[in-house]
């Protein structure tokens, strides 16, 4: 059982919860996910099963989408908070990771690309977001309301993009089958570029070796130097490679181009 299913993520369950379901639904030996969402946090997990965890590596970058429902402690007038947020909480941003986080707590700069107030009712207001992996949207709310200088918190979450996965495409945990599940060939080629090589070079990235420029047949994407790439031979992934040179490059420079780095 490899490939990845995409679940709406019910409230109340840890990701790693749902992995283990997802997993016993399945009958698959591995699970992982792309992306944490706290326990009352739901929608789009991208959950990864058997070999497919290899893969895991490619989906950290992907931008993520979200709408939710913030408290303001103090009411303030829609204007000042849409200006507020235009003026400091869209383009670079720097955040502290919260307590709870596992990752370090130190300062860090982060890109939110779009920050929209849908609705204001009252003290509460309903919001869409579109930021680069690794942003914290609970900080981004509290942050906002320390600047509105009234206090503010996150009352509801959900994921509704990553990447180019959409929520439209998820199933509940209820309705899950093996249906549900998708290749790893169809996921992946959404997300990375593809360089194609023979049976030949196959067998050599299986063994750990370096390819060489006249070893790919085809390039598929632009990339940049030690990008994860996908090597792909006869329609299926063969490993996750990092060129020595970007993909305009390869052709005109002699010796080692691609490196294995994960073998599926």
């Amino acid at each position: 059982m490899d490939g990845f299913v995409f679940v709406d993520k019910p409230k109340g369950l840890t990701s790693f919860q749902v992995c283990e379901i997802v997993k016993r639904k399945l009958n698959a030996k591995k699970a992982g996910h792309a992306g944490t969402l706290d326990p009352n946090v739901t929608g789009l997990l991208i959950v990864a099963l058997g070999k497919a965890t290899k893969l895991m590596p490619l989906f950290l970058k992907l931008d993520k989408e979200y709408v939710g429902l913030a408290h303001l402690h103090k009411d303030v007038s829609l204007e000042k908070l849409d200006e507020t947020i235009k003026k400091d909480f869209i383009g670079k941003i720097k955040q502290i990771p919260p307590r709870r986080s596992k990752v370090a707590r130190r300062l860090r700069e982060r890109t939110v690309y779009s920050f929209k107030v849908i609705k204001k009712m009252n003290k509460d207001f309903s919001f869409k977001v579109r930021c680069e992996a690794g942003t914290y949207i609970r900080k981004l709310i509290h942050d906002l309301g320390i600047k509105l200088k009234v206090g503010a918190h996150m009352k509801e979450l959900r994921r509704i993009k990553q990447g180019p996965f959409s929520l439209e495409e998820a199933v509940s945990l209820e309705k899950l089958t093996e249906k549900s599940l998708k290749s790893m060939e169809e996921v992946i080629t959404r997300i990375a570029p593809i360089v194609f090589v023979s049976k030949e070079a196959a067998e050599k990235l299986r063994e750990g070796k370096f390819l060489k420029a006249r070893e790919i047949l085809k390039i598929d994407g632009k990339f940049g130097k030690e990008q994860l790439v996908v090597a792909f031979s006869e329609k299926k992934i063969v490993a996750i490679v990092k060129p020595f040179y970007k993909s305009s490059e390869i052709k005109k420079k002699p010796g080692y181009v691609l490196k294995p780095e994960r073998v599926i």
